[in-house]
């Protein structure tokens, strides 16, 4: 999401949503404004649309690899701060690109936290949607 907000002088004008499946809605604002996102942040409290993409929810293995484990302690070694986690640490994350009309055009469904697209690769997908 950070790289993302870093990164939305490259989208022109497409319009970066984050979906997340927070269990409070009303967190969300604080939740943006922490961040420092000037995009909407949406709730998926039923997880309908995680399904739809077909991000489902990994192992306990899956999710806390060692390449997971060396993103956060890469965090922490760049001054980062850790909080406890309030939703499901197991539930998988999409990154998807969606047009103005609802047709999706790309869908990544990473295997685990640490294996997120980069930015630069959502950024070409955005690109070569076709405006209108």
């Amino acid at each position: 999401m950070i790289a993302v907000r870093d990164h939305t002088d490259q989208l022109d004008d497409a319009l970066p949503v984050v979906i997340t499946f927070a269990d409070d809605p009303a967190r969300l604002a604080a939740y943006r404004d922490h961040l420092g996102i000037g995009f909407p942040v949406v709730a998926d409290v039923d997880r309908a649309l995680y399904r739809l993409l077909g991000a489902g929810r990994g192992s306990l293995r899956r999710v806390w690899s060692p390449g997971t484990l060396l993103m956060y302690a890469r965090l922490i070694g760049r001054g980062g701060r850790l909080s406890r986690p309030g939703d499901d640490t197991r539930q998988l994350g999409a990154d998807a690109v969606v047009d103005r009309a609802g047709r999706l055009h790309r869908v990544w469904l990473p295997s685990g936290p640490d294996r997120r697209p980069h930015v630069d690769e959502i950024v070409a997908a955005v690109r070569r949607v076709e405006p209108g």
